[in-house]
């Protein structure tokens, strides 16, 4: 049984954040300032391999491409991304599924405005895990495990 003995914790688990050119440099830091800090690894996913410059003109490396590291390779997700990549990423279907897979499997997940328009443009309904990115004490919270609540709206349950 896993259910009932996860342990409370980020430690030894991945957050992955999906960024895009634009993204909130200062939201991008502070979510991984935060995951890094409760143990747990980051790992920054962007539509370019090459990963995205960030709005403060910086270049981040992205450790995997959107249509390549879907959001099942993390214990819980951010999604932080500029107006316009957003604008972009709500006809992505990567990007998409990137979101409605994280939210299926009952994962945290952070979103800023950008965020908040592609997770609208999945069609999913918010519930208590997914956070504002600007709240990191109560993402870090939320990752440390899932929302078993949302099951019945995400599956058939017998």
């Amino acid at each position: 049984q896993i259910i009932g003995k996860m342990k409370k914790t980020l430690e030894g688990r991945v957050v992955g954040i999906l960024i895009n050119d634009r993204s909130d440099a200062k939201a991008v830091a502070a979510v991984v300032k935060a995951a890094e800090a409760a143990g747990s690894t980051v790992k920054i996913v962007a539509p370019k391999v090459g990963g995205a410059v960030l709005s403060s003109g910086t270049k981040m490396a992205a450790d995997g491409q959107l249509a390549g590291t879907p959001s099942i390779n993390f214990d819980a997700v951010a999604v932080i991304l500029s107006e316009e990549g957003a604008g972009q990423l709500v006809s992505d279907a990567a990007a998409v599924d990137f979101v409605r897979d994280a939210f299926g499997h009952l994962k945290a997940i952070a979103l800023d405005d950008g965020g908040r328009a592609l997770f609208d443009a999945s069609g999913l309904e918010a519930d208590a895990g997914v956070i504002a990115a600007s709240q990191t004490k109560a993402f870090i919270d939320g990752a440390k495990g899932r929302y078993f609540d949302r099951e019945a709206g995400v599956r058939i349950l017998p």
